[in-house]
């Protein structure tokens, strides 16, 4: 059985992201062990196969060492407490000599304080600063649903919808590359009536298919042009929410894009006034539909909803699209609510919780993997991974070789500075990077199971 680490994890926090890292890592016969101080969020996970759970101080020594924790384990401080997450890391160094720790941080007032304890902790990981990339790459790539990055940026997985006005609906994949003959490009996977398939070449591409496709990061304006009618570049932003993601964004877009950022609370308002420069600020309720309207909301490309809480992301959204806002892109942590709402409804939904656990797991997955990001609610992975010692049994096999199921593809490979597309006659090389794509856990553990 294929495994992340063979050592004892302990995850401090047991919300929302804690709890979903958790059941990823147990779901692979892991030890892992999960403090909280609220038993509500301990609830939800105690009776998960594989998971221990403890209430507690998750930066107590005496509470860490109950939770078995050495020097030999992996110290996951996920908390929504930056405080207790950075103490927690120097006390698991400086008493515990533990292995590896992944400390999480939330806004910019630790970034210096981060500085100072860098000796403690092997990673820092900031969820708000992931999902403002994300955020910001999809502003920047318009008509783009995902966009996940390998080899540095220099490869990117990009979805769109397959639409009458592009060149992809009624076609079968192998027939694509003749219309394309300037730039390469593969399409591992197909999002379809709530199923995700790994097509061949012989696939029919329907109308409404979610299409992913891989090119070299260079191509991709190129290829999504060709694939489906490019919408027009984005120009008027409307936020909902100026809390750290809102204001992050606001910041970072601020000279590319005329901004209006909509926060309910006076106080947050305030402060971001403070820390924006020529942005306006609005004091107002997002989801209030009679102050919707008199905004202008038919002027807006895209609406993006980032306040604290997903019913108000959800409405807020579902009425700027109402009113003509032409593009919602919207913030949900709860899984429930994905399924509430179609794609017809809101057109991009961001799981912060997806997108953070992706990044932690490249920490933790064993080899010499560089990247991961889940897809479609966890469907299915995408992992770029190094072609080391530890797979000399890939080294100089085509990919025809490997006797892939199904299941699994590898549609792109890295070659120093190259961009490869990958067929069945690509053969295999020392310090290749390889980008594989894959439903099942199951299909991985073949695949490693052959690069021995």
């Amino acid at each position: 059985m294929w495994r992340y680490i063979d050592l004892r994890i302990i995850i401090l926090g047991g919300g929302s992201i804690g709890g979903s890292v958790a059941k990823e890592l147990s779901s692979e016969e892991n030890d892992v062990v999960v403090i909280d101080n609220n038993n509500d969020h301990l609830e939800e996970i105690k009776n998960k196969e594989g998971i221990v759970t403890i209430l507690g101080n998750a930066s107590s020594p005496d509470t860490l060492a109950d939770a078995g924790l050495n020097n030999e384990s992996l110290l996951l401080c996920l908390t929504d407490s930056e405080e207790t997450n950075l103490l927690a890391s120097i006390v698991g160094k400086e008493q515990f000599n533990v292995g590896k720790i992944i400390c999480r941080l939330k806004g910019s007032d630790y970034k210096e304080v981060a500085l100072k304890i860098a000796p403690f902790v092997d990673y820092f990981i900031n969820p708000e600063d992931l999902i403002t990339e994300e955020i910001r790459s999809l502003l920047h790539h318009p008509g783009s649903l995902e966009i996940l990055d390998f080899a540095e940026g220099k490869i990117k997985l990009v979805s769109v919808y397959a639409k009458p006005s592009g060149i992809l609906v009624g076609r079968q994949i192998k027939e694509l590359k003749n219309d394309l003959p300037d730039y390469e490009t593969r399409i591992p996977a197909i999002y379809r009536n709530d199923e995700l398939i790994i097509p061949s070449g012989d696939t029919t591409i329907l109308e409404g298919d979610e299409v992913f496709f891989i090119a070299d990061e260079k191509h991709i304006e190129d290829v999504t042009k060709e694939l489906q009618k490019l919408e027009e570049k984005y120009r008027n932003i409307y936020i909902a929410g100026a809390g750290n993601i809102g204001k992050s964004l606001a910041k970072k877009i601020n000279s590319e894009f005329n901004i209006k950022v909509i926060e309910k609370d006076a106080e947050t308002s305030e402060l971001a006034s403070e820390h924006l420069d020529n942005v306006l600020i609005l004091n107002a309720d997002a989801a209030d539909q009679e102050f919707l309207a008199t905004e202008a909301i038919q002027d807006c490309d895209v609406f993006v909803a980032v306040t604290q809480d997903d019913e108000t992301n959800v409405l807020c959204s579902l009425m700027a699209k109402k009113l003509g806002a032409k593009k919602t892109i919207t913030i949900i942590n709860k899984e429930a609510y994905f399924d509430l709402v179609g794609k017809n409804e809101l057109d991009i939904i961001i799981s912060p919780v997806q997108i953070t656990v992706s990044h932690l797991l490249k920490y933790i997955r064993r080899g010499s993997v560089s990247n991961i990001h889940k897809v479609k609610k966890g469907m299915a992975e995408a992992i770029e991974l190094t072609v080391d010692e530890s797979m000399k049994g890939l080294k100089d096999k085509t990919i025809s070789d490997l006797s892939l199921t199904g299941n699994i593809d590898i549609p792109c490979v890295q070659r120093g500075d190259q961009v490869l597309m990958a067929h069945g006659t690509t053969e295999i090389h020392e310090n290749d990077h390889l980008i594989v794509f894959y439903k099942s856990k199951e299909d991985l553990d073949l695949f490693y199971n052959k690069a021995r």
